[in-house]
């Protein structure tokens, strides 16, 4: 065929692929008997609800990548306890790309509570966003079938203590927590290990969610939940928070990298449908053009209340450095103020902290 028919041919070819991966949106299942990734630790009876894609792409691939993995782990604090009782007009959330365990956030907690980076003033009440969080032992399968979707490990020398576990960073610092792995963290039956997102919050969590993206490299998973509390003046306020990580995909035949993150953002905006609650989206979205990628300016059109960060916030060899990780916000508080925290921890990434004052 000529060079102009062929153009036309190609580029429409391209546009039935990307507007059929576009059109596969997120919708809820319901499964009889859940496969172990979908089930809850420590208590089967806890309630988190699910979305996935419904394109039958999406779902066997992210199927066989769930298989490699541990169950989510929802722990949602005492709602009796003093973080319930207390009033909490300042509120602390940072998300964080901690590098698989190596990221010390035993330390960071206690220095943002300190209030080392906000003029001395000191925050009580915490929410972590963690990216590369990660799980061992015996809830993590020892060994999985060969077609099971296991990423190489991310080693860290952190890890032959398991110090960073999540639920131990949990337990540690009396936080409630959601934990959903992503992915496998390699192929070692000894030692087994996953890693996701996770909330970690001071706060008592509700209405937890984890949402499956469309599968573009590797399996991704957000976690949402809820907190709630009052003011000193007694007045309520409610918060959503979602925890993203998207991927790292080339996609050359689906659009590019570009839009293989941008049909990640519209399925979590699909599954997120509360425009009236007040809410933060943060997370590492691996945009290697920064605000340039139309995920970034989508989120921004629909999050747009929380100022952004103009640093790279993540280094990697050879000094090359990237602004990968943002905070969007949507609600009514008297401010939010938003910065990068000026060290990494011993992660490759900075993380970034709101401080919200209701």
């Amino acid at each position: 065929m000529n060079h102009g028919i062929r153009d036309v041919f190609l580029i429409g070819l391209i546009g039935l692929l990307v507007c059929g991966s576009c059109a596969a949106r997120s919708r809820h299942i319901s499964d009889s008997s859940p496969p172990a990734c979908r089930q809850v630790v420590p208590d089967p009876q806890q309630v988190v609800t699910w979305t996935s894609p419904a394109a039958d792409r999406d779902r066997v691939k992210l199927a066989a990548w769930c298989a490699a993995v541990g169950p989510v782990v929802f722990e949602a604090q005492d709602e009796s306890g003093s973080a319930e009782r207390e009033s909490v007009d300042r509120l602390a959330v940072v998300s964080w790309n901690m590098h698989v365990g190596g990221g010390d956030v035993d330390d960071l907690i206690g220095r943002v509570r300190r209030g080392e980076f906000t003029g001395g003033r000191r925050l009580d009440h915490i929410v972590l966003l963690l990216q590369e969080s990660y799980r061992s032992g015996d809830a993590v399968p020892a060994d999985v079938v060969r077609h099971a979707g296991v990423p190489g490990r991310i080693a860290l020398g952190s890890h032959t203590t398991h110090a960073r576990d999540v639920r131990r960073v949990a337990a540690a610092h009396a936080m409630a927590v959601l934990y959903a792995p992503s992915m496998r963290n390699g192929r070692v039956p000894a030692d087994p290990e996953d890693r996701g997102n996770a909330i970690l919050s001071t706060i008592p969590l509700s209405d937890p969610e984890v949402i499956e993206l469309p599968f573009e490299r590797q399996r991704r998973a957000a976690v949402v939940a809820g907190i709630a509390g009052h003011t000193s003046a007694g007045a309520p306020w409610r918060l959503r928070l979602a925890d993203v990580h998207l991927d790292t995909a080339l996609q050359l035949m689906h659009g590019g990298p570009l839009q293989a993150r941008e049909r990640q953002v519209k399925a979590l905006l699909d599954a997120m449908p509360r425009p009236a609650e007040p809410t933060v989206i943060a997370g590492d979205f691996n945009t290697w053009l920064g605000r340039r990628e139309p995920a970034i300016d989508l989120l921004r059109r629909h999050f747009p209340d929380a100022p952004a960060v103009n640093e790279p916030t993540w280094i990697g060899p050879a000094g090359v450095h990237a602004t990968l990780d943002y905070l969007f916000a949507r609600g009514e508080w008297r401010a939010i103020h938003v910065s990068r925290v000026p060290q990494r921890f011993g992660s490759d990434h900075f993380p970034l902290l709101a401080v919200i004052e209701f």
